[in-house]
């Protein structure tokens, strides 16, 4: 090497020693930003945003009060429930009302009809 290369502390210690690093540690998991987030799924940021403060994305978190953090568990969970379709409370409640009956829509229309005009809506 040529004189006044820096290196690493760590790799001369671990060079020093003989003992190299084994293949089954890997290194922690790098939480997401925003960022990460939107270029992974093509997304806006202000997407990406919305959804994690939405609380799609468990565990995220913001990182000094401004950044928002999102663990990779929590990417692999939104994406299985992406995959799976959602199970929102909320959703289900919505879809357990049931529209109204077709007789009662017919009613709604001959009743709408007997009040019209027979000349339209020329006259009031």
């Amino acid at each position: 090497m040529p004189s006044g290369t820096l290196v690493p502390r760590d790799w001369v210690l671990e060079q020093l020693s003989g003992v190299s690093p084994t293949p089954s540690e890997s290194p922690a998991p790098i939480d997401l930003t925003i960022g990460d987030l939107g270029r992974l799924f093509s997304k806006r940021p202000s997407t990406v945003r919305g959804w994690v403060e939405r609380g799609d994305f468990p565990g995220a978190y913001k990182l000094h009060g401004k950044e928002w953090r999102v663990p990779a568990s929590a990417l692999e969970t939104f994406q299985k429930r992406q995959r799976g379709g959602k199970s929102d409370a909320a959703l289900s409640a919505w879809r357990a009302v049931r529209p109204p009956s077709a007789e009662t829509r017919s009613q709604r229309g001959q009743d709408s009809a007997a009040k019209r005009s027979p000349h339209g809506n020329a006259e009031a």
